[in-house]
């Protein structure tokens, strides 16, 4: 399976300006001119493409990004889909821009992705341990580079990548394919296991001690025959009872609350959307220089074009922040159905509880013995007995599965120390150690021109690490921005280009580079040449807001 990105759109509706960028399969390279290209927009493009994704991208403060709309335009395995992104609420479309899902949080955009890319990174939470998909951010890791952070065998291109203990390592062996969620599984199931092997051994050694004590009580008939106890348990259920009646109650109230309000939301989003015609019907109007309200001509509409003008931004950003309410009340309800629901079946099982009678405990307790108790010890201890001997046979059938896993990573770190070793002495990396390589989890960087180097050869031997020892899981476009953004000579430039060039074997390449002249390159394809040729800080423009606003308006206002 593969992804492609085929368009970016960025917007800023506040200025009304955008930029539409066009990718092909293969290798893309933005570039600028080589005298005084800086500053023309390549790195907010590359920064745009995973950030529309999901990601959170490592943007300049000048670039204010909460304030932009990100939609991608991209395919997998050969099926369209588009992306919309405003702030923190997604929506996810076919390639005829039917809506397919919107979300408004990370973990659940990742495991909304999953059902078309069959791929998640899964890790245990910070907190429970439970397993868990992770934002999706932690999915294209291996494959952006920022051009400010290239920082060896470090993932350091995105922000807010510490929700996870270790996350480097785990995320690594997860792409690698020496962690999936079969592994963590069983290393799950195995601290279970465990856990219950010590509490029945510890079990069985009090069963003993308990049927050597019954043993002595029977010797003299020293036993009690009081229900007080009994008749307390009774009392308890019908305290919780009336506890879980409360909560029941409550769950209740709050649900009419929150349905009150989502009808609120969405009475608030047709009035905005009826809002929304009639200003853009009298733009319209005023374009034609006919006032809206009478019909007489206007010569001049320039004040009152602006003040519609800022009514439609204002309409645009009040309609996302109610899909946003929506989507969040939408979730809240289906939240409280099910713990509403929760709270009916507890209630039914204490109700059964409570019938228990005094005579029918009564009866129960005069035909218990201490005869009878040990009996029940006896055959207790038999089954606990036997419980033990299966976990222990379970704990060694899965330590078994385990070392599959750790042989799986021998090799790659075989393979990991051959690849680099071989970058190594190909770019004469002699500061870094090849004792280095030896281990997957071992951290290592370059100094001065030679730090994008590492940084880079690290990267594409994972990514070819991952192709070969991982190969059903997706391959994501790789993304490097600006390699060369180091003081080199010009043929270490061009050695790092034509090593990304041989070695990145994905399904498609976008790098940036300034000054890039792709007949000084060989590759099996053509290269897609992208030239930014806007003035410096102007990456969008008034004219691509026109051209393509329809767009924009379409997803914007798509609704479920």
């Amino acid at each position: 399976m593969k992804m492609t990105f085929k368009e970016l759109y960025l917007f800023s509706p506040q200025e009304k300006k955008a930029k539409r960028i066009s990718f092909e399969e293969g290798v893309n390279v933005i570039t600028s001119n080589q005298e005084d290209g800086t500053d023309r927009g390549k790195s907010v493009v590359m920064r745009s493409l995973y950030h529309a994704l999901g990601a959170e991208s490592h943007f300049e403060t000048k670039w204010d990004t909460k304030s932009k709309i990100y939609i991608l335009h991209l395919f997998i395995d050969g099926n369209g889909y588009y992306i919309y992104r405003s702030a923190d609420l997604y929506k996810f479309f076919d390639e005829h821009k039917k809506l397919l899902f919107v979300s408004t949080h990370s973990h659940e955009l990742s495991e909304k992705i999953k059902e078309f890319t069959g791929f998640a990174v899964m890790l245990p939470g910070r907190t429970s341990e439970k397993l868990e998909i992770t934002p999706p951010v932690y999915n294209y890791l291996p494959f952006f580079l920022d051009q400010d952070h290239y920082d060896g065998s470090k993932y350091s291109s995105f922000k807010n990548l510490q929700q996870y203990a270790n996350y480097k390592d785990s995320v690594l062996f997860y792409h690698l394919g020496i962690y999936d969620e079969s592994y963590f599984e069983l290393v799950r199931t195995k601290e279970a296991l465990s856990e219950e092997f010590s509490a029945h051994k510890s079990r069985l050694d009090m069963l003993h001690a308990m049927q050597s004590d019954i043993e002595s009580r029977l010797g003299t008939g020293a036993y009690s025959t009081d229900i007080d106890a009994l008749r307390k348990d009774v009392e308890l259920y019908r305290k919780e009872y009336a506890d879980v009646l409360s909560k029941l109650n409550k769950c209740k109230a709050r649900l009419v609350d929150l349905r009150n309000s989502l009808f609120e939301y969405e009475a608030l989003l047709h009035e905005m959307s009826s809002l929304s015609d009639a200003n853009e019907k009298e733009i319209k109007q005023l374009i034609e220089h006919k006032c809206p309200e009478c019909g007489s001509v206007i010569t001049e509409t320039t004040s009152l074009r602006s003040k519609r003008y800022n009514l439609a931004e204002d309409i645009v950003t009040v309609k996302n922040e109610l899909q946003v309410s929506i989507q969040n009340a939408t979730q809240d309800i289906e939240k409280e159905e099910k713990k509403y629901q929760s709270l009916l079946e507890q209630l039914a099982a204490y109700e059964a509880k409570v019938k228990i009678n005094t005579k029918q405990a009564d009866d129960i307790i005069r035909y218990k013995g201490l005869c009878e108790i040990r009996e029940g010890i006896i055959a207790e201890r038999h089954d606990v007995s036997d419980l033990i001997d299966e976990e222990d046979e379970k704990l060694k059938e899965i330590a078994k599965e385990i070392r599959k896993y750790g042989e799986k990573k021998k090799r790659i770190e075989d393979k990991y120390y051959e690849l680099l070793v071989t970058a190594r002495t190909k770019f004469g990396l002699s500061e870094i150690e090849p004792e280095k390589f030896k281990k997957l989890t071992n951290n290592f960087v370059a100094s001065g021109s030679n730090k994008n180097i590492a940084t880079v050869i690290w990267y594409l031997a994972i990514l070819n690490l991952r192709q070969e020892f991982n190969p059903n899981a997706i391959e994501f476009p790789i993304v490097f921005d600006s390699p060369n953004n180091v003081e080199t000579d010009n043929v270490k430039k061009h050695a790092l280009l034509q090593y990304i060039l041989d070695n990145a074997s994905g399904p498609q390449l976008v790098l940036s580079s300034i000054g890039f002249d792709k007949t000084e390159f060989t590759t099996k394809g053509n290269i897609n040449v992208i030239k930014l040729e806007n003035a410096k800080y102007s990456l969008l423009d008034d004219q691509s807001y026109t051209e393509y606003k329809n767009i924009l308006d379409v997803l914007c206002d798509a609704e479920i």
